[in-house]
């Protein structure tokens, strides 16, 4: 299942596009080669959260892209996501993989090598690794780690791990380079005038990496 886990991952953030149109700029996002999307938009009431997650779930469906939904299992299982993404402040994820008994995707988040480490030991599937780069929506999880700092915190890992925080075209390369196996984003994407040109460009980027 890890395994075929796409390299750009996007996160949504209902704030993030211009226009304020987080639908419009995901469908255009899908259309410039995203396949695989974190749903957010943690603050939403749940019922709100699960009318707006099914929207999302129609867009990436037509565009053959997976939707993993951010800290709540049992909205991605109603919405029929692929996976849960979890965090310090969520259930942990050994309580998800074996008291839930989830058979989907697991990621988290870790700022860490070794969190990292007893996220994958739990049961995650792969994790995000962050902040790579300086970014104000990162600024309260400490410095950034760098490229270097990256590539140590990420060796030796027993799964895919995305490099988060400050990520664009420019750098997403480098991050493979560095041992990220693809790169989590949402700025890069959501908030670029295009949104489809800016989501192509990542894959452009990517593809030279790899």
């Amino acid at each position: 299942m890890a395994e075929a886990l796409d390299p750009l991952y996007l996160i949504t953030d209902r704030a993030v596009p211009p226009a304020g149109d987080l639908l419009g700029a995901l469908e255009a996002a899908l259309r410039g080669g995203v396949r695989l999307v974190q749903f957010r938009e943690k603050d939403l009431s749940p019922r709100a959260r699960w009318e707006l997650g099914g929207k999302v779930m129609r867009l990436a469906e037509g565009s053959g892209a997976s939707v993993v939904v951010n800290g709540d299992p049992a909205l991605a299982l109603a919405l029929g996501a692929a996976g849960v993404h979890l965090g310090k402040e969520t259930l942990p994820v050994g309580v998800v993989r074996g008291r839930l008994g989830w058979r989907g995707l697991i990621g988290y988040s870790a700022h860490g090598g070794g969190e990292a480490a007893r996220a994958f030991a739990e049961g995650a599937d792969f994790v995000t690794l962050s902040p790579v780069f300086p970014t104000r929506s990162k600024a309260a999880q400490g410095p950034a780690l760098g490229l270097e700092g990256f590539r140590e915190q990420a060796r030796g890992l027993p799964g895919p791990v995305y490099a988060l925080g400050g990520v664009g075209p420019g750098n997403a390369a480098a991050c493979l380079e560095a041992g990220a196996h693809g790169v989590a984003l949402i700025g890069a994407v959501l908030a670029a005038p295009d949104p489809a040109a800016a989501a192509a460009a990542l894959r452009e980027a990517l593809a030279r990496s790899g």
